[in-house]
């Protein structure tokens, strides 16, 4: 990476640190200040909210397993040794 990349990865990683320590020690005195307080609104208006009803959930068979014929030992050797190559020859 050029010099100017890492200064800018360095100041958004350090922006973003020092915002999470920001919250993370945010108090107030009483609750009305919190009420007025931009950093609390903001924290409590992107909490995500479970919708009130569930869509129905339908099951579809999508595929069904089939019985593979039975394929004897010798068969599987036999496809084997065809699809070996010898050794070189000196």
């Amino acid at each position: 990476m050029r010099s100017t990349s890492k200064w800018i990865v360095s100041l958004c990683l350090l922006l973003t640190l020092w915002s999470a320590v920001a919250m993370a020690v945010h108090q107030h005195s009483d609750a009305n200040e919190a009420v007025r307080c931009t950093v609390c609104v903001a924290a409590h208006a992107a909490a995500p909210q479970l919708p009130a009803l569930l869509p129905p959930v339908m099951f579809i068979t999508v595929s069904t397993l089939k019985a593979e014929p039975v394929v004897s030992t010798k068969q599987r050797l036999i496809a084997f040794a065809l699809s070996v190559r010898p050794p070189p020859e000196s």
